[in-house]
């Protein structure tokens, strides 16, 4: 072997060290690469899960806010439905009572018709002067006789009893978002 071999040998070796050292840092340049993707992807799918999981919450919530206001619904109706038939039977007993057209003494019915205006501005808002929101043309004039006010009674309480059945619906939606946040607030806490 001669000084040429050995030259070759150098050349070949140098060579070879060029090029295991330039795949050994491909190598790790590429295992960095790729441990960063999937640190990404476990970032990625860690958002995803709880991206589903905030929609589905807030799907869930969503029906069971519409099957609350469903069911408030559906008893104001029969609420309603069950008002017109006792004024229909009220109209028809009142119908044959003598004392009918009595007034209601001016002081009394002129706080009724005061308090009922001033709920009904309360929450409907100022009506324009000189209307006549409610359509109730005895009322306006400020008399009130025995007949109306026992036929008022039924209505007020049938809206008092929707009022009750919406507040009720209410309540119930904010004592399921109160368990669910303290459901959430102990089993929420996430490495």
């Amino acid at each position: 072997m001669g000084p040429e071999m050995n030259r070759i040998t150098i050349i070949a070796g140098a060579t070879a060290l060029v090029i295991i050292a330039t795949l050994a840092v491909w190598l790790v340049s590429t295992r960095a690469d790729l441990s960063a993707a999937e640190s990404d992807k476990r970032v990625l799918a860690s958002d995803n899960a709880l991206q589903r999981e905030a929609i589905a919450t807030q799907v869930f919530n969503i029906n069971r806010f519409n099957q609350t206001a469903a069911n408030a619904a559906h008893a104001s109706a029969l609420t309603s439905a069950s008002s017109d038939e006792a004024v229909i039977e009220y109209r028809e007993i009142l119908r044959h009572e003598k004392t009918c057209d009595f007034a209601v003494p001016v002081s009394v019915a002129r706080g009724l018709l005061g308090y009922a205006n001033r709920l009904r501005a309360s929450a409907l808002g100022a009506a324009p002067s000189g209307s006549d929101t409610a359509g109730d043309r005895t009322a306006a004039t400020g008399t009130l006789t025995y007949c109306q006010a026992v036929l008022w009674i039924q209505p007020l309480l049938a809206a008092v009893e929707t009022a009750n059945n919406q507040l009720a619906g209410i309540r119930e939606i904010e004592q399921q978002r109160a368990q669910q946040s303290t459901q959430t607030g102990l089993t929420g806490a996430r490495p």
